[in-house]
């Protein structure tokens, strides 16, 4: 049994790879003590990726690898409204980068730097804000060609791997205050995501899962209000579990299903 995670900075683990609390490895080890096979995990989710770069770079993998289930979570890094770039030839260079003029999730446990970095990332994500408010701001990506892109790797893998079953994980919250424009953005990727859901549901393959309603808001993310910590992972690990159970994603659901009531 293969599960595969496609994704951004989230499904990587931001802030809490390192301590392997992934909602990947979550999943993977709430799963694992209720099946009576082997459940092996491939995470492929990297910071600020995009539904076109994995396809560029998984989509000939995927189809080899010919996984049981796909988690999809793509959506969220797509839909953030960002500051326009000829703006951007006015700031530091490292604030240039992509995603660098967000809020820190979270800082140095040492007093004197974590100062400084508590400084500069008030600074810069005021910046940030003011630049989207007065100059206007785009997503990273069109709402049109993210729905071209999420269509046809959907149906891609749909037609080549008969088995791959397909979780759509809905994007999660995100704080105006911070990410101004975003949160009305990534509600319409949502609709997006919804409407792919609604037009594959008779293939009985393709399942929705919105995490974000289990999510506190904002106990579960880190300071940025935007990645989950690691009890918002554990959470999103606990929706995208029992969307496979309640749907029988496992072929071994009897057992499942008896420890899950």
């Amino acid at each position: 049994m293969l599960i595969v995670f496609l994704g951004d900075s989230i499904t990587q683990g931001l802030g809490v790879s390192k301590s392997g609390m992934t909602y990947a490895n979550l999943l993977h080890k709430k799963l694992q003590p209720l099946s009576s096979q082997p459940i092996e995990i491939m995470n492929f989710g990297a910071s600020a990726m995009q539904v076109h770069e994995t396809r560029m770079k998984y989509e000939k993998k995927i189809m080899e690898l010919q996984p049981d289930i796909i988690v999809f979570a793509h959506g969220i890094t797509e839909s953030i409204v960002r500051e326009r770039k000829q703006y951007l030839r006015f700031m530091p260079k490292r604030w240039r980068k992509p995603g660098w003029m967000d809020p820190r999730p979270y800082y140095s446990t040492r007093k004197p730097r974590r100062w400084l970095e508590m400084l500069e990332s008030g600074l810069r994500w005021r910046v940030k804000v003011v630049l989207i408010k007065a100059m206007g701001g785009k997503p990273w990506m069109r709402l049109d060609v993210f729905k071209q892109h999420t269509t046809e790797l959907i149906q891609n893998i749909l037609n080549h791997n008969k088995q791959t079953k397909i979780i759509i994980l809905a994007p999660g919250d995100i704080e105006e205050r911070f990410f101004p424009g975003s949160p009305e953005s990534m509600a319409k990727y949502r609709l997006v995501l919804e409407d792919i859901y609604e037009n594959s549901r008779s293939t009985k393959r393709v399942f929705m899962c919105d995490s974000s309603r289990h999510l506190h808001r904002w106990n579960d993310y880190f300071e940025d209000r935007f990645h989950p910590n690691e009890t918002g992972h554990d959470k999103i690990a606990k929706a995208i579990m029992d969307t496979i159970v309640q749907n029988s994603l496992l072929g071994y659901n009897h057992v499942l299903k008896e420890v899950s009531r």
